[in-house]
Protein backbone atom coordinates (compact mmCIF):
# COMPACT_ATOMS: atom_id res chain seq x y z
CA UNK A 1 0.00 0.00 0.00
CA UNK A 2 1.82 2.74 -1.63
CA UNK A 3 2.10 6.77 -0.12
CA UNK A 4 1.25 7.91 -3.60
CA UNK A 5 2.39 11.52 -3.46
CA UNK A 6 3.48 13.30 -0.38
CA UNK A 7 -0.53 14.26 0.44
CA UNK A 8 -2.00 11.02 -0.40
CA UNK A 9 -1.78 7.40 1.20
CA UNK A 10 -3.60 4.57 -0.72
CA UNK A 11 -5.28 1.94 1.67
CA UNK A 12 -7.15 -0.83 0.99
CA UNK A 13 -9.50 -1.05 -1.52
CA UNK A 14 -8.15 1.83 -3.75
CA UNK A 15 -9.18 3.83 -0.87
CA UNK A 16 -7.15 7.32 -0.46
CA UNK A 17 -6.68 8.97 2.05
CA UNK A 18 -5.29 13.15 2.57
CA UNK A 19 -2.42 12.43 4.88
CA UNK A 20 -0.22 15.93 4.34
CA UNK A 21 -1.86 19.19 2.78
CA UNK A 22 -1.68 22.50 4.23
CA UNK A 23 -2.94 21.17 7.40
CA UNK A 24 -0.70 18.38 7.76
CA UNK A 25 -3.20 16.02 8.57
CA UNK A 26 -0.90 13.27 9.81
CA UNK A 27 1.01 15.37 11.95
CA UNK A 28 -2.37 16.71 13.69
CA UNK A 29 -3.55 13.31 14.57
CA UNK A 30 -0.11 11.96 15.58
CA UNK A 31 0.25 15.20 18.22
CA UNK A 32 1.79 14.53 21.57
CA UNK A 33 -0.45 13.80 24.54
CA UNK A 34 0.37 17.75 25.47
CA UNK A 35 -0.85 19.24 22.35
CA UNK A 36 -3.94 17.32 22.24
CA UNK A 37 -5.01 18.13 25.42
CA UNK A 38 -3.97 21.62 24.41
CA UNK A 39 -6.42 21.12 21.39
CA UNK A 40 -9.45 19.72 23.30
CA UNK A 41 -9.22 22.16 26.12
CA UNK A 42 -9.43 25.22 23.71
CA UNK A 43 -12.29 23.52 21.81
CA UNK A 44 -14.09 22.63 25.35
CA UNK A 45 -13.51 26.49 26.40
CA UNK A 46 -15.16 27.27 22.95
CA UNK A 47 -17.77 25.21 23.09
CA UNK A 48 -19.08 26.16 26.73
CA UNK A 49 -18.60 29.81 25.90
CA UNK A 50 -20.62 29.42 22.76
CA UNK A 51 -23.81 27.44 24.71
CA UNK A 52 -23.85 30.02 27.35
CA UNK A 53 -24.28 33.09 24.49
CA UNK A 54 -27.17 30.57 22.96
CA UNK A 55 -28.74 30.24 25.85
CA UNK A 56 -28.96 33.70 27.18
CA UNK A 57 -30.57 33.95 23.75
CA UNK A 58 -33.15 31.05 24.50
CA UNK A 59 -31.32 29.17 21.73
CA UNK A 60 -30.42 25.51 21.57
CA UNK A 61 -26.55 25.12 20.77
CA UNK A 62 -25.39 22.12 19.06
CA UNK A 63 -21.98 21.09 17.62
CA UNK A 64 -20.38 18.40 15.38
CA UNK A 65 -17.19 17.30 14.23
CA UNK A 66 -16.80 15.75 11.24
CA UNK A 67 -14.82 12.58 11.80
CA UNK A 68 -11.66 12.48 9.26
CA UNK A 69 -11.84 9.59 6.68
CA UNK A 70 -8.49 8.24 8.49
CA UNK A 71 -10.84 8.05 11.38
CA UNK A 72 -13.60 6.19 10.13
CA UNK A 73 -11.86 3.86 8.08
CA UNK A 74 -8.61 3.88 9.89
CA UNK A 75 -8.39 -0.16 9.59
CA UNK A 76 -8.53 0.28 5.94
CA UNK A 77 -4.80 2.26 6.46
CA UNK A 78 -3.20 0.86 9.60
CA UNK A 79 0.24 1.19 8.24
CA UNK A 80 -0.61 5.20 9.07
CA UNK A 81 -3.55 5.02 11.47
CA UNK A 82 -2.43 2.52 13.95
CA UNK A 83 -0.43 5.53 16.00
CA UNK A 84 -2.90 7.94 15.15
CA UNK A 85 -5.14 9.91 17.75
CA UNK A 86 -8.53 11.76 16.77
CA UNK A 87 -9.71 14.81 18.49
CA UNK A 88 -12.68 14.56 17.67
CA UNK A 89 -13.26 11.68 19.28
CA UNK A 90 -11.59 12.33 22.24
CA UNK A 91 -13.92 15.39 22.47
CA UNK A 92 -17.20 13.05 21.77
CA UNK A 93 -15.94 10.34 24.63
CA UNK A 94 -15.20 13.36 27.65
CA UNK A 95 -17.01 12.86 30.72
CA UNK A 96 -18.13 16.76 30.86
CA UNK A 97 -21.80 16.79 31.14
CA UNK A 98 -21.87 20.32 29.88
CA UNK A 99 -20.22 19.23 26.86
CA UNK A 100 -22.02 15.38 26.31
CA UNK A 101 -25.10 18.14 26.13
CA UNK A 102 -23.37 20.03 22.93
CA UNK A 103 -21.40 17.63 20.79
CA UNK A 104 -23.32 15.64 18.53
CA UNK A 105 -20.92 12.45 18.69
CA UNK A 106 -20.72 10.93 15.03
CA UNK A 107 -17.57 9.06 15.46
CA UNK A 108 -18.67 6.01 16.68
CA UNK A 109 -22.39 5.80 14.31
CA UNK A 110 -20.46 6.47 11.54
CA UNK A 111 -18.07 3.82 12.33
CA UNK A 112 -20.86 1.51 12.74
CA UNK A 113 -22.21 2.53 9.48
CA UNK A 114 -18.91 1.77 7.63
CA UNK A 115 -19.24 -1.75 8.36
CA UNK A 116 -22.79 -1.56 6.15
CA UNK A 117 -22.10 1.18 3.89
CA UNK A 118 -19.35 3.06 1.73
CA UNK A 119 -19.41 6.09 4.04
CA UNK A 120 -17.29 7.67 2.17
CA UNK A 121 -15.99 8.08 -1.17
CA UNK A 122 -12.60 6.10 -2.60
CA UNK A 123 -11.02 9.19 -4.24
CA UNK A 124 -12.40 11.83 -2.00
CA UNK A 125 -12.39 12.82 1.54
CA UNK A 126 -16.56 14.05 1.78
CA UNK A 127 -18.88 11.33 2.58
CA UNK A 128 -21.07 9.57 0.19
CA UNK A 129 -24.93 9.89 0.12
CA UNK A 130 -25.38 7.11 3.17
CA UNK A 131 -22.54 9.07 4.98
CA UNK A 132 -24.30 12.44 4.98
CA UNK A 133 -27.56 10.19 5.39
CA UNK A 134 -25.76 8.70 8.70
CA UNK A 135 -24.74 12.08 9.85
CA UNK A 136 -28.20 13.63 9.61
CA UNK A 137 -29.84 10.61 11.78
CA UNK A 138 -27.67 11.44 14.43
CA UNK A 139 -28.37 15.54 14.00
CA UNK A 140 -32.29 15.21 13.92
CA UNK A 141 -31.91 12.86 16.95
CA UNK A 142 -29.90 15.59 18.88
CA UNK A 143 -32.14 18.33 18.12
CA UNK A 144 -35.47 16.22 18.26
CA UNK A 145 -36.70 16.60 15.22
CA UNK A 146 -38.13 13.78 13.10
CA UNK A 147 -36.03 12.40 10.27
CA UNK A 148 -37.32 12.15 6.94
CA UNK A 149 -36.61 8.86 5.86
CA UNK A 150 -37.09 8.64 2.16
CA UNK A 151 -34.54 11.56 1.41
CA UNK A 152 -32.30 8.03 1.57
CA UNK A 153 -34.28 5.91 -1.25
CA UNK A 154 -34.05 8.38 -3.82
CA UNK A 155 -31.94 7.95 -7.49
CA UNK A 156 -29.11 10.54 -7.41
CA UNK A 157 -27.25 11.50 -10.30
CA UNK A 158 -24.10 10.13 -10.87
CA UNK A 159 -21.11 11.93 -12.41
CA UNK A 160 -17.59 10.88 -13.58
CA UNK A 161 -14.68 13.04 -12.38
CA UNK A 162 -11.19 13.52 -10.61
CA UNK A 163 -12.30 14.38 -7.36
CA UNK A 164 -10.23 16.04 -4.32
CA UNK A 165 -7.45 12.61 -3.75
CA UNK A 166 -7.66 11.53 -7.21
CA UNK A 167 -6.80 15.13 -8.93
CA UNK A 168 -3.33 15.06 -6.52
CA UNK A 169 -2.27 11.93 -8.64
CA UNK A 170 -0.43 11.52 -12.00
CA UNK A 171 -2.40 9.88 -13.55
CA UNK A 172 -5.74 11.26 -11.97
CA UNK A 173 -7.77 8.76 -10.65
CA UNK A 174 -10.90 8.59 -11.60
CA UNK A 175 -14.67 7.67 -9.75
CA UNK A 176 -18.39 8.00 -10.33
CA UNK A 177 -19.98 9.21 -7.36
CA UNK A 178 -23.66 10.11 -6.96
CA UNK A 179 -25.26 13.54 -5.99
CA UNK A 180 -27.65 13.62 -3.33
CA UNK A 181 -31.29 15.05 -4.68
CA UNK A 182 -32.67 17.10 -1.82
CA UNK A 183 -33.98 19.98 -1.13
CA UNK A 184 -37.37 19.15 -3.47
CA UNK A 185 -40.38 21.81 -1.73
CA UNK A 186 -37.87 24.02 -0.85
CA UNK A 187 -37.35 27.65 -2.10
CA UNK A 188 -34.10 29.43 -1.53
CA UNK A 189 -35.03 32.75 -0.56
CA UNK A 190 -31.41 34.28 -0.06
CA UNK A 191 -28.22 33.59 -2.01
CA UNK A 192 -25.40 36.47 -1.09
CA UNK A 193 -23.43 37.51 -3.91
CA UNK A 194 -20.22 35.21 -3.14
CA UNK A 195 -22.79 32.38 -4.37
CA UNK A 196 -24.13 34.28 -7.17
CA UNK A 197 -21.08 35.34 -8.35
CA UNK A 198 -20.53 31.54 -8.56
CA UNK A 199 -23.09 30.33 -10.20
CA UNK A 200 -23.06 33.09 -12.72
CA UNK A 201 -19.43 32.62 -13.90
CA UNK A 202 -18.68 36.38 -12.60
CA UNK A 203 -16.02 34.24 -10.93
CA UNK A 204 -14.82 30.61 -11.31
CA UNK A 205 -16.07 28.09 -8.72
CA UNK A 206 -12.64 28.41 -6.53
CA UNK A 207 -11.99 26.80 -3.49
CA UNK A 208 -10.92 30.22 -1.84
CA UNK A 209 -14.21 31.38 -2.46
CA UNK A 210 -16.58 29.38 -0.35
CA UNK A 211 -15.91 30.90 3.05
CA UNK A 212 -18.66 33.55 3.20
CA UNK A 213 -20.95 31.66 1.29
CA UNK A 214 -24.59 32.41 2.32
CA UNK A 215 -27.84 30.72 1.60
CA UNK A 216 -31.40 30.38 2.97
CA UNK A 217 -34.33 27.90 2.15
CA UNK A 218 -37.79 27.72 2.96
CA UNK A 219 -40.02 24.86 3.06
CA UNK A 220 -43.74 26.66 2.52
CA UNK A 221 -45.05 22.96 2.43
CA UNK A 222 -45.41 20.03 4.96
CA UNK A 223 -41.90 20.37 6.35
CA UNK A 224 -41.75 18.03 9.37
CA UNK A 225 -40.70 20.79 11.99
CA UNK A 226 -41.74 23.93 13.14
CA UNK A 227 -38.02 24.78 13.25
CA UNK A 228 -35.80 27.95 11.88
CA UNK A 229 -31.80 26.06 12.18
CA UNK A 230 -28.88 27.94 11.18
CA UNK A 231 -25.51 26.64 10.65
CA UNK A 232 -22.19 27.77 9.94
CA UNK A 233 -20.12 24.95 8.65
CA UNK A 234 -17.91 23.76 6.14
CA UNK A 235 -18.39 21.52 2.90
CA UNK A 236 -20.05 18.48 4.76
CA UNK A 237 -22.86 21.15 4.75
CA UNK A 238 -22.69 22.88 1.55
CA UNK A 239 -24.09 25.77 0.43
CA UNK A 240 -26.20 23.84 -2.68
CA UNK A 241 -28.69 21.58 -1.97
CA UNK A 242 -26.99 17.82 -2.73
CA UNK A 243 -25.92 17.78 0.77
CA UNK A 244 -27.07 18.24 4.47
CA UNK A 245 -28.50 21.79 3.91
CA UNK A 246 -30.52 20.34 1.01
CA UNK A 247 -31.76 17.35 3.84
CA UNK A 248 -32.62 19.62 6.56
CA UNK A 249 -34.42 22.26 3.89
CA UNK A 250 -36.82 19.38 3.54
CA UNK A 251 -37.42 18.74 7.11
CA UNK A 252 -37.73 21.94 8.45
CA UNK A 253 -39.44 25.35 8.36
CA UNK A 254 -36.24 27.16 7.45
CA UNK A 255 -32.53 26.78 7.25
CA UNK A 256 -29.78 29.01 6.41
CA UNK A 257 -25.96 27.81 6.00
CA UNK A 258 -23.19 29.88 6.42
CA UNK A 259 -19.88 29.12 5.28
CA UNK A 260 -17.59 29.89 7.91
CA UNK A 261 -15.90 28.29 11.34
CA UNK A 262 -17.09 31.12 13.40
CA UNK A 263 -20.31 32.21 14.31
CA UNK A 264 -21.20 35.74 13.63
CA UNK A 265 -23.60 37.05 16.26
CA UNK A 266 -25.08 39.61 14.45
CA UNK A 267 -26.66 37.15 11.80
CA UNK A 268 -27.61 35.03 14.79
CA UNK A 269 -29.53 38.31 16.03
CA UNK A 270 -30.87 38.55 12.73
CA UNK A 271 -32.16 35.17 11.51
CA UNK A 272 -33.47 34.36 15.15
CA UNK A 273 -32.66 30.52 14.99
CA UNK A 274 -34.92 27.83 17.41
CA UNK A 275 -31.86 26.07 16.84
CA UNK A 276 -28.07 27.05 15.84
CA UNK A 277 -25.66 24.44 14.67
CA UNK A 278 -21.79 24.66 14.47
CA UNK A 279 -19.99 21.70 11.80
CA UNK A 280 -15.91 21.53 11.24
CA UNK A 281 -14.31 19.01 9.65
CA UNK A 282 -11.88 17.27 12.12
CA UNK A 283 -8.97 18.15 9.82
CA UNK A 284 -9.20 21.83 10.72
CA UNK A 285 -9.65 21.73 14.45
CA UNK A 286 -5.73 23.30 14.96
CA UNK A 287 -7.06 26.26 14.04
CA UNK A 288 -9.55 27.14 16.96
CA UNK A 289 -12.16 30.18 15.76
CA UNK A 290 -12.48 33.32 17.47
CA UNK A 291 -16.47 34.49 16.80
CA UNK A 292 -15.75 37.88 15.94
CA UNK A 293 -16.50 37.79 12.42
CA UNK A 294 -18.76 40.35 10.11
CA UNK A 295 -19.70 36.98 8.05
CA UNK A 296 -21.13 39.43 5.35
CA UNK A 297 -18.90 42.11 5.04
CA UNK A 298 -16.17 39.30 5.00
CA UNK A 299 -18.16 37.90 1.62
CA UNK A 300 -18.17 41.17 -0.04
CA UNK A 301 -14.54 42.49 0.96
CA UNK A 302 -13.58 38.22 -0.61
CA UNK A 303 -14.96 38.98 -3.36
CA UNK A 304 -14.36 42.29 -4.48
CA UNK A 305 -10.44 41.60 -4.49
CA UNK A 306 -11.07 38.12 -6.50
CA UNK A 307 -12.74 40.36 -9.21
CA UNK A 308 -10.00 43.22 -8.64
CA UNK A 309 -7.19 40.38 -8.98
CA UNK A 310 -8.99 38.53 -12.26
CA UNK A 311 -9.43 41.87 -13.70
CA UNK A 312 -5.81 42.65 -13.52
CA UNK A 313 -4.81 39.15 -14.76
CA UNK A 314 -6.87 39.92 -17.69
CA UNK A 315 -5.54 43.49 -18.48
CA UNK A 316 -1.97 41.77 -17.67
CA UNK A 317 -2.35 39.50 -20.78
CA UNK A 318 -4.18 41.50 -23.15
Amino acid sequence: MPQLSKDVFEGDDGHLFLVGGSNDVAGLFSESDHNLQLICSEWKVLLTSRKRAATDRGIKYLHCFIPDKLSILRAKALAVTAPMRFPAETLEECEDAELRGILVPLTKYLRKQAGDYEVFHRTDTHWTVEGCFSAYQMLCSYMNIPQKADLIMRNAPAREGSWDLGSKLTPKRVETIRFGRFGIGASRVEANEIVTARETGQVSNDLLLHVGSIVEYRNEGRPLAKVRILVFGDSFFEYRPHMLTGMFAETVDAVMFVWSAAIDWKLVDEFKPDILLTEIAERFVRVVPTDDVDIRRHATNKLQSMLRSQSARGAFLT
